[in-house]
C-alpha cells in the first residue's frame, strides 16, 4: 500500500510511486532549511547537524534520497569533516542551512536560492527561530516569516509536505512562541500540502553541563542530539516516504 499522500507529492515522485514504471527508483527530494542547526560545521568537532544521521537512517531503511539546497558545506572547513558516503551511498552534503540567520532573512533570500535548486523538494524540513528569540514581535519575525516561506515553497511544489521543527529549548522565549507556531501549522495545514509539527524538545537535553547533554553549547546539537533530531524528522515524514528498496548493507 502506498503511503498516505504519496501520490500528492512533487510530480516526478508521484509518477514514480503511482505507476509500475522503472521510475520507481526516483529519489525522495528533501529540503533541509534553517540556520546553524541545519548547516553545521561550526567550531565544534563532529558538528554534522541532523542531516548526516538522517541520511544514515534513510539509507538503512532503503530510501533513496536527494537533498535539495544551494549550500554544500558547513560554516567552516574544519574541524568537522563530513563522511563521503554511508554504506557505499554517496552523501552530497547539500542543504539550505545558514549559520546565524533569522527567519525573515531566510524568507527574503529564499526566491534566489530556489532558482539554483536541482528540482522542487517533496518534503521540507524547516527549523528556524533560534536566532529570533530576542525579537520584540514574534508574530512578525517568526510566524509571518514562516508563513512566507511556506507560501514560496508551495509555489514551487503545491503538494509539498512541510515539517516544522519546534525548538528544543525547555525555557525562555521559545516557550512563548511555541503555541504560535502550533496555531500557524494548524491554520496552514491542507490535505494536499500537510504542515506537520516536529517536537524536537521532547526527550532533548539542551544543557551542555548535563550528564546526558544533547548540545555542545546550548544551541548546537552534539552527535547524540543530532541523532535525536534525525529520528524525530524521520518519524514525522514516515507516512510520506516512498516504498523502500533493499537497504544498503553495512
Amino acid at each position: 500500500m502506498l503511503p498516505r499522500f504519496a501520490c500528492m507529492l512533487a510530480p516526478a515522485l508521484a509518477a514514480a510511486l503511482c505507476s509500475s514504471s522503472p521510475l520507481a527508483a526516483q529519489p525522495l527530494r528533501i529540503l533541509p532549511l534553517g540556520d546553524s542547526i541545519t548547516q553545521g560545521g561550526g567550531k565544534h568537532d563532529q558538528e554534522f547537524s541532523y542531516r548526516w544521521p538522517l541520511f544514515q537512517l534513510l539509507v538503512e531503511e532503503g530510501i533513496s534520497v536527494e537533498f535539495i539546497g544551494s549550500m554544500n558545506r558547513g560554516l567552516n572547513e574544519g574541524p568537522t569533516v563530513w563522511p563521503a558516503d554511508y554504506r557505499g551511498v554517496p552523501f552530497s552534503n547539500i542543504h539550505e542551512g545558514h549559520y546565524g540567520w533569522k527567519t525573515a532573512r531566510v524568507r527574503d533570500a529564499l526566491p534566489g536560492w530556489m532558482k539554483t535548486w536541482s528540482a522542487p523538494p517533496d518534503i521540507a524540513l524547516i527549523h528556524l527561530g533560534t536566532n529570533d528569540q530576542k525579537s520584540d514581535n514574534f508574530q512578525r519575525d517568526i510566524i509571518d516569516a514562516h508563513e512566507g516561506i511556506i507560501r514560496l515553497l508551495r509555489e514551487k511544489n503545491p503538494r509539498i509536505v512541510i515539517l516544522v521543527g519546534q525548538l528544543f529549548f525547555h525555557g525562555g522565549t521559545a516557550l512563548e512562541f511555541r503555541p504560535l507556531v502550533a496555531a500557524m501549522a494548524a491554520r496552514l495545514h491542507t490535505p494536499e500540502s500537510p504542515v506537520i509539527l516536529v517536537p524536537h524538545y521532547e526527550g532533548f537535553q539542551p544543557d551542555p553541563a548535563h550528564p546526558q547533554a544533547d548540545t555542545f553549547d546550548w544551541a548546537h546539537p552534539n552527535p547524540q542530539g543530532q541523532r535525536k533530531m534525525a529520528e524525530k524528522w524521520l518519524a514525522a515524514m514516515r507516512p510520506y516516504l516512498p516504498p523502500a528498496s533493499p537497504p544498503a548493507q553495512p
